[in-house]
Order: C-alpha cells, then structure tokens, then sequence
C-alpha cells in the first residue's frame, strides 16, 4: 500500500495546513516539504492517531474499516458510493466552502484528516483508481465493534395499504414465441404478424430476445434449439428459456431502458450484472412481497458498481431523453441508470418470463412490488418440483377447413399447422385459421406436403379430420386450385357502344375481363383513370361509395 507520503503530496500546501492543524501542529510558516515530512512523523503516532481516531463521525469511522477489511483499499467508484465523492474545488472555492470544516461527504471528512489516499494502482494487473489506507496507518486503527447482521429486506404486506393492483403472470411467452417462430418461417412475416396482438415493438424486442438465447439464428430462423424448446412440458420450457437468458451474453437489457440512450466504448457487462441481480433475489423468500424500491437501495448499499465501475460512470454516454435531452454522468446517475436497469429486470424481464408477480400501489406514492414465484428458484435448483401445466388440448376442426387453436393445444402441432394455412384472428392464448389453395401451395414450395397436414390433423383434430375435408385436401393435391373467390371493381355501363368507346380511350390499359356487352372489370387502381375517361366522353358515373 503507498505510504502517507505518497498520499500527503497530492494535496496543495493550503490543504495541508489545514490537516496539520486538525493534527495539533502549527504549520504556517513551514513549506510544502516541510510540512509533507511533519504530518508524515506525527500522524502516526499512536497517541495522536487514537485521540484523532476517536473524535471522527461514526461514519467516517465505519469507511476507515471498510477499507482495513478489504485489505486496505477499495475501488472508488465503490467507496464514492458509500461514502460520497470529494469535491474538486480549486484554491479560491476552498477558502471560500472551507471544506475542512463543512466536509459535504464521509470521504471529505477523511480527505481533510489525511487519512484517506487516492490514486491509480495496479490491481491484477490493471491500473485502477483506488481508495487506500496510508500503509503507516493500517496497524494503528483499533478492532471494528461488533458488526450488526448484514443488510436483508423484510417482505411487505400489501393488504396494508388502502388500493393496489396486483398483476399475476403467466406463461404466455411460450405463446408468443411459439406464433413468433412459426411467422418467421413465412416469406413476409409481417403480414402474419399484423394479423396477431403483437405490436411492432413487441415482436422486435421478443426477436432480439430469441435471437440472444440461441432459438432464433442470426437470420432470425429458428435453430434446432427451437424444436426442443417447442416440444418441452410448459414449465420445463419457462425455466429452460430463464436458463438461456441468465446466461446470455449478447442480451443487453441496458439498451431496453425506455427513455435512455447509453453508449460505451467497452463491451457492457450485461450478463454479470444480471446474475448479481439474480443473486439477490435469490436471497428473498418465495411467494412474499418486497418493495422495488427497498430492494433498489438494497443493491446500491451492497454491489452498487455490479453494472458501471471507476471511470465508467463518466465515460458512458447516457443521454435521458424528453422534450430537453439531458446528459447523465458520474455517481448521481446512479439511480437513473442502475436503478432504471434494476426496474426493468424485476418489473419488465421477470414477470414476462413467468418468475414474478408485481402489484401496484394506487394513488399518489404509486410504490411498486413483487413476489418470486417458485419456479424462480427452480432456475438454479432443478431438483425443486414445479407443478406441471397441461398443454393437451385437441385442436377444433370443421369440414369447411376452419381451425381453432388454442394456447392448451401443444405448441408444437400449433407450430406446424399455423404453417399450412391462413391467419385469420391471431393471439397468444387463442388463433383462428383457414385452409385454402393458397395456403397449400405456400407450404409445399417450403417442402411441406398435403399428406404432413393431414397426419397432423387426424392426430390432434378433436374428432379426428373429416372425410369431406380430407376430400378436399386430396384433390387440391392432384388437381389444384378447383375454385377461387376475388373480389373485383366491376363497371356497369348503358350501352355496348360505351364499352366499346373506352377500349379505344387512354384507359384502356385498365379494363380487364368483359363479363357481358355492358359490362367490364376494372384492374386495381384503375378506377380513377376510368372515371376521367367517362368524364371526357361526356358521361356521369358512380363508384359505389368512392368519392371520386
């Protein structure tokens, strides 16, 4: 450890009078040498040193053997946590804040006794900027009193308060996933995924989830990961998908913090920071609730630098948005950043993968809760018995080629059938689709056969598949198309002489198909080069409800 005079040399020789004479020592006449090698003769004289010792604040007290138990030094990002940060203030702000007497943190106090040292070492081969003890001071501190149990959180009743709302999870991210993987597999999944309640956002977010636990590849196609995870039992599926994403690290939850924009220059320890959250609430007990905010000063008490540490408090960019973006930087960003990040993991990442329950306070204060479900703690204990969800459903089938599926129906066959067809009404818990001609010939130019359909339906359709529609499929499969149903603009006019004028016009290139001497189709989009062409003939017309 560097010795006080190392320490004692980086303050200015006004500083260093003002610590001589917190000494007892009368340093006004003497130069910065002089008085470096005074203070470095009589602080550490036992006598003085206690009678110093034992007039400091508890707190500054409880830092100095902070440091002796972590071998005499501390990371200061770290200390500046627990103890606040120093001040920079130039020689006229001293004499005028004189922090000396009005220390504004512990870590002044200390600052100003010369008993706290500063500066960059080398740790595991790194230089890194440290808080220290003096080595001359380090025998001369006394034996800590009795320590008090570490810091623990007390559950909470809710019922206390006047109103709150609970929200309960689920397992619906099984679902979601399951519709998620089987749209990707289409040509244009946007199209079917407009058809579902997922907004844009959503299956965004969900597909870089995917993709960061290795279900989806950097294509965004499922991997073989993907059929194991569909054909698990529901609450083997959930703690396999927490597993994935305890582990990930390519998941950065950090760039999901609504209202923040955060840029580092270093690779961001997402992964790290997620398991020391996760180590924390594996402490809690299962099926209480806690306070988020208790829990947040909980992580900052103990682990405050598990996400930014040292110099990454003002190197990250953090730029808070709203209607005058503000940039945030140093320790005081902490609740902003590591508190935001700690919120979003309980409240958002939690109950979305079926860990947590939250509640909500109503009124004015709005406090927010949450209660770890059993399944939580089977993450790191696969031995604890999880009730099992049944996920046995038949599928229901008309002769008209209609399915309904709902989120009780394995997940798989929904899988594999919602590949075959055409979406209707789609959402997690419950989807509506039809078979056509269309949707047959999509799945066969993807190597998916008529007869992979109809193994699937007779297996799982409640009632098995009916011989009508089997017919059906049968003779798509040898014959094709037998039917198709279009809607179309179709133009009625009052003489043949009229149709016969404007396939000599300049809207010609929009008629289609005459269906009789009167009448015509129009091709899309063409109804308003029609109607001009009428116009220039001389003649009124009506386009249903158009208001051209």
């Amino acid at each position: 450890m560097p010795k006080l005079s190392a320490s004692l040399n980086a303050f200015e020789i006004d500083q260093l009078q003002q610590i001589a004479l917190v000494w007892g020592l009368d340093a006004a006449e003497e130069d910065k040498t002089s008085l470096v090698l005074s203070l470095e003769l009589q602080i550490p004289d036992p006598r003085r040193f206690a009678s110093v010792f034992g007039q400091l604040p508890e707190p500054a007290r409880q830092a100095l053997f902070a440091l002796r138990e972590s071998n005499g030094m501390l990371a200061w990002s770290t200390f500046a946590q627990r103890f606040g940060e120093i001040r920079a203030l130039g020689k006229t702000l001293r004499k005028k804040e004189q922090p000396w007497a009005f220390p504004a943190s512990t870590s002044e106090t200390l600052w100003y006794h010369g008993m706290l040292g500063r500066d960059f070492l080398r740790v595991n081969g790194e230089l890194q900027e440290m808080a220290y003890l003096p080595d001359e001071l380090i025998p001369l501190l006394p034996a800590p009193p009795e320590q008090p149990t570490a810091k623990v959180l007390e559950p909470v009743s809710i019922e206390t308060y006047e109103s709150f709302d609970v929200f309960p999870t689920s397992s619906t991210i099984l679902d979601e996933v399951c519709l998620l993987l089987a749209a990707l597999r289409f040509e244009n999944p946007e199209k079917y995924l407009a058809k579902t309640t997922f907004s844009t956002d959503r299956w965004e977010f969900l597909e870089k989830f995917l993709t960061a636990t290795s279900v989806l590849d950097q294509e965004k196609q499922p991997t073989d990961l993907a059929r194991k995870f569909l054909e698990l039992p529901r609450v083997q599926a959930l703690i396999w998908l927490g597993k994935q994403w305890l582990k990930s690290d390519t998941f950065a939850e950090i760039t999901c913090l609504p209202g923040l924009q955060i840029e580092s220059s270093n690779p961001i320890r997402s992964q790290s920071a997620r398991q020391i959250i996760f180590t924390a609430l594996h402490d809690l007990e299962e099926g209480r609730w806690y306070a988020l905010d208790e829990f947040v000063e909980l992580v900052r008490a103990t682990v405050p630098d598990f996400l930014r540490q040292q110099e990454e408090y003002f190197s990250w960019h953090v730029v808070k948005e709203g209607s005058v973006s503000e940039i945030l930087s140093g320790y005081e960003s902490w609740q902003e950043v590591e508190g935001a990040l700690i919120t979003f993991i309980v409240l958002r990442m939690l109950p979305w993968l079926g860990l947590t329950d939250i509640a909500r306070q109503k009124g004015g204060e709005s406090r927010q809760f949450f209660r770890l479900k059993g399944i939580f703690f089977n993450l790191e204990n696969p031995r604890r018995v999880a009730a099992e969800e049944n996920e046995n459903e038949p599928i229901s089938l008309t002769s008209a080629g209609k399915i309904v599926m709902t989120n009780r129906s394995p997940r798989m066959v929904r899988y594999q059938i919602s590949r075959f067809v055409e979406w209707l009404e789609v959402s997690p818990s419950q989807g509506s689709y039809q078979i056509t001609p269309t949707s047959l010939t999509r799945a066969e130019k993807q190597g998916l056969l008529a007869k992979h359909l109809i193994n699937l339906l007779r297996k799982n359709a409640d009632g098995g598949l009916p011989p009508i529609l089997y017919e059906a499929i049968k003779r798509w499969e040898t014959e094709g198309t037998q039917a198709s149903v279009q809607t179309q603009t179709i133009l009625r006019l009052g003489s043949p002489q009229l149709l016969q004028a404007l396939r000599e016009s300049p809207a010609a290139h929009w008629l289609g198909e005459s269906l009789g001497p009167t009448a015509v189709i129009i091709k899309p989009a063409g109804e308003k080069a029609v109607w001009q062409a009428l116009s220039s003939l001389g003649y009124l017309a009506d386009f249903g409800e158009s208001e051209q």
